[in-house]
């Protein structure tokens, strides 16, 4: 009878930390966690936006005069979820010079469909000069982030 060859301690160290390593690869994330996606670009596309200016209101003061205050401005943003997945959260950065103005839109974005929703900006932004996508949540739970 020829003796058997035994395996060192440390390859058994070795081999049972590779398989342990292939196993948590290829597991799904746990249930209720969240993920981040990697894309190379911003899964939801700004198509267009638009910017009604602030407008100044007149309210009267003692003695006759009037005092202008500028009201807020009126933003149009129109997108496209380019992902294969429902958006449901949608961060905006709406950026005039070195401000910078955050704008959240929630509902069900499916993929593909054309969007356009109005929202109300500070009278400083009324000239904004960027308008950027800053943060998208998916239905399936699955986050993407800027930079």
């Amino acid at each position: 009878m020829q003796p058997r060859n035994k395996i060192p301690q440390a390859n058994k160290i070795l081999v049972a930390t590779l398989a342990a390593a292939v196993i948590a690869a290829g597991a799904p994330a746990v249930a209720g966690a969240e993920s981040t996606i990697a894309y190379t670009s911003a899964p939801i596309k700004v198509v267009s936006y638009s910017i009604d200016e602030s407008t100044a209101t007149q309210l009267p003061d003692w003695g006759g005069t009037y005092s202008s205050f500028e009201g807020p401005a009126s933003l149009s943003i129109s997108f496209v979820n380019g992902a294969n997945v429902a958006a449901t959260r949608v961060e905006f950065a709406v950026r005039e010079g070195k401000e910078t103005e955050l704008v959240v839109d929630k509902g069900t974005f499916a993929p593909g469909t054309s969007i356009t929703n109005e929202f109300t900006l500070a009278p400083q932004f009324g000239k904004a000069s960027a308008i950027e996508v800053r943060e998208v949540t998916f239905a399936d739970g699955t986050t993407w982030q800027q930079g």
